[in-house]
């Protein structure tokens, strides 16, 4: 892998982190998770998609950047340090999905008014059970009496950002097999309630009464499509953990340069000393996960390695990100256990973020399946 950025990326990067140090603070994030702002900020959100960002990995026949999962992971990276909202992280998802699995006629009206930032979308998968296989979906997507369109029925769990949602696309059982349909949240028949989240985040249950809708909201691409956006956006997840892991790093870096006790700098301490090098050395190996992942994902032609790779970024990023938080909360001190200091916000993010895509025992078990030794008929 080679992890040097081109001059284009490093721009994109510089660009990323200026724009975000001006626009974006931790009192907007705290705004953005009031139930008003229902965990999205649209002011940021119109900033963010003329500045392309939600384009960027997508062609510029449906009015993408024309670039691909790396430039894109570029800007995630920064996302994750900044805590952009995570509207960001679910649109880009479904913008995926209907990319990979829409026609070329249904990606040329779908995907513009998504990646120009006027329709926000995000994907409805999980139901009761939490598993997320061809075999644990139980909504269906039936064909409607007149055999002209279709309807959906059945409940999602857990789904991200459907408050602020124009649509989503959800994963349901059809006649043949596993399919994709776009909803429009506005629908007859379309249920969206809160879900009270341990981590303040924007989650949803969302109920499918019997929602009809024409033909031309099936996606072509079923289970296949799914797996494969999936494996791509857990490991746009990882680098995004990995931003945000290394903002609480140089945040703890600097309470214990600023802080003195006993007449020193508390970093000064061995002991201090060695748990923020321990840190740093399981965020770097988190980070250079994270980016083989996007890199082996981007290159396509091996899928297996690929799942691979993200199994290990994804368990490595979680824990490094959720360990890094606990570390600096201790090394913060008292004030670092207030709910007030800025680092509860990084808190709350890395536990929604290790528990989404898959958990780190999730992913273990995935990777034990794929070491299996293969028997050669």
């Amino acid at each position: 892998m080679d992890l040097a950025l081109s001059d284009e990326q490093e721009a994109l990067r510089e660009s990323a982190r200026g724009f975000l140090g001006r626009a974006w603070s931790t009192s907007r994030v705290r705004g953005a998770r009031t139930p008003d702002g229902a965990g999205h900020d649209p002011g940021l959100w119109r900033e963010m998609a003329a500045l392309g960002w939600l384009g960027l990995a997508f062609p510029g026949a449906v009015g993408g950047g024309g670039g691909d999962l790396l430039d894109l992971a570029v800007v995630f990276e920064e996302a994750g340090r900044a805590l952009v909202p995570t509207t960001l992280h679910s649109t880009v998802e479904a913008a995926l999905l209907i990319d990979r699995a829409a026609d070329d006629d249904q990606r040329a009206v779908l995907l513009p008014p998504v990646l120009s930032g006027d329709r926000i979308v995000s994907v409805a998968l999980q139901e009761a059970g939490m598993r997320s296989s061809p075999a644990a979906i139980a909504t269906t997507a039936s064909r409607d009496a007149a055999g002209d369109g279709v309807v959906v029925d059945g409940t999602k769990l857990f789904v991200p950002n459907a408050g602020v949602a124009d649509a989503l696309v959800v994963v349901a059982r059809g006649p043949d097999g596993v399919v994709l349909v776009v909803v429009p949240t506005d629908s007859a028949g379309v249920v969206r309630t809160p879900l009270q989240t341990f981590a303040g985040d924007a989650q949803h249950m969302v109920a499918f009464d019997r929602v009809r809708l024409p033909a031309h909201r099936v996606l072509a691409g079923g289970w296949p499509a799914v797996a494969h956006v999936r494996r791509d956006a857990t490991a746009l997840q990882c680098v995004e953990m990995a931003g945000g892991a290394r903002a609480v790093l140089d945040m703890t870096v600097q309470f214990v340069t600023d802080r003195h006790q006993f007449g020193r700098p508390l970093g000064s301490f061995q002991a201090v000393q060695h748990q923020v090098a321990d840190l740093s050395m399981r965020i770097d190996a988190a980070w250079l996960a994270a980016w083989q992942a996007v890199w082996r994902c981007a290159g396509g032609a091996d899928a297996e390695g690929a799942e691979r790779e993200v199994a290990i970024a994804k368990t490595a990023a979680s824990d490094a990100y959720v360990d890094a938080t606990l570390t600096a909360h201790q090394l913060h001190g008292g004030i670092g256990f207030a709910v007030d200091h800025d680092l509860h916000l990084w808190s709350d993010r890395a536990r929604w973020a290790a528990a989404t895509h898959g958990t780190s025992d999730e992913h273990l078990c995935s990777l034990g399946q794929l070491s299996q030794p293969r028997r050669v008929s």
